[in-house]
């Protein structure tokens, strides 16, 4: 009975050597190989603060690619090239010709959406055009998931906003059954026809066609209600201006630096009269104008008179020579409509 005793202890204590985390505690789980350090906050905000899953998580962390490519897209984008240049990228005879045929083709569905929510059908279509020339295959040519952790790990002035805009790809994923991984966008971190950033998304973003999804990527009723919706909350006007040429009288300083100011800064179209600018009798005196230098021609510099259609657009991408485009496309759309 001795010799049993001490055999068993024997095998006992063999155990505890060779095998005490098999038997007496339960194993650790798999540690995430963070791409930077940053990481392993975000990681304990998103279980904790969002709700989401650890396990769902660990797959989406360990797969990220940082793209020091997109940083460099990001400080040189076309916005800032001048204006004639601009064009040149976007209303070519190609995207014109294409564009009016999708405009007359899809017509019944923009006129629906224009009726929902009172913004021109010509815009909608014109911003789809020069978003993605119309849901052209291969625009997006960046995995989003790669684009909002490479803008947070290596854009600093910018790594708010694009923690948020990560976060908020993850809550449309959860919340439209998307696979993160799966989702191309820009290489600013836009997705779907209308390039939406996930928040806007999720702000915006319309189920058209009923069935209880937001699909920006292939349902035409619900990519045309999502930009009407988004030009509607930003303050569209049905029949609202949008832009007219304008010159000064006499360049007096004040109307100068009225020029300079920039688009969000605005004046009544009576202060502007006053101060030396021609703006035409027939926009009303408290009608607020913005302005704008452009250069439709190399060593041409032309002023616009900007309204708030023309700010609306320009909430979509911030930049004159983005809503110059959009609006000039819009009127080459309602000038077919019309033969």
């Amino acid at each position: 009975m001795m010799q049993c005793k001490k055999h068993f202890l024997f095998l006992f204590l063999t155990t505890l050597l060779f095998y005490p985390a098999n038997l007496f505690s339960q194993p650790e789980p798999p540690t995430i190989k963070f791409v930077s350090p940053k990481h392993a906050s975000l990681l304990e905000e998103l279980v904790q603060k969002h709700g989401f899953d650890i396990e769902y998580l660990r797959p989406l962390f360990e797969a990220i690619v940082i793209r020091p490519d997109i940083i460099e897209k990001l400080d040189r984008p076309a916005e800032k090239l001048a204006y004639y240049d601009y064009k040149k990228r976007f209303l070519e005879e190609k995207l014109v010709a294409k564009g009016i045929l999708y405009f007359q083709e899809n017509l019944p569905q923009l006129m629906k959406a224009e009726t929902d929510y009172d913004v021109s059908k010509e815009v909608i279509a014109a911003i789809l055009g020069i978003e993605t020339r119309f849901g052209e295959p291969g625009i997006e040519k960046y995995r989003a998931w790669d684009v909002y952790n490479t803008g947070y790990v290596l854009y600093p002035r910018r790594e708010a906003f694009f923690k948020a805009e990560l976060i908020a790809f993850l809550t449309l994923c959860k919340e439209e059954g998307l696979d993160p991984l799966s989702i191309k966008s820009s290489y600013a971190g836009a997705v779907g026809v209308p390039q939406f950033m996930p928040s806007s998304f999720l702000k915006f973003a319309m189920d058209g066609d009923g069935d209880q999804k937001r699909n920006l990527w292939s349902s035409k009723a619900d990519i045309y209600a999502s930009v009407a919706h988004y030009l509607n909350r930003s303050g569209w006007k049905m029949g609202g201006m949008v832009r007219l040429p304008v010159k000064i009288s006499g360049n007096p300083i004040d109307a100068q630096k009225a020029m300079e100011a920039g688009i969000r800064e605005t004046l009544m179209a009576s202060r502007a009269r006053a101060i030396g600018i021609d703006i035409p009798e027939s926009v009303p005196k408290e009608e607020l104008v913005s302005f704008a230098l452009y250069k439709p021609e190399e060593g041409t510099d032309l002023f616009l008179a900007l309204f708030n259609n023309f700010r609306v657009i320009t909430s979509y991408n911030f930049s004159v020579n983005y809503a110059m485009v959009v609006t000039e496309l819009s009127e080459i759309f309602a000038k077919s409509k019309a033969k």
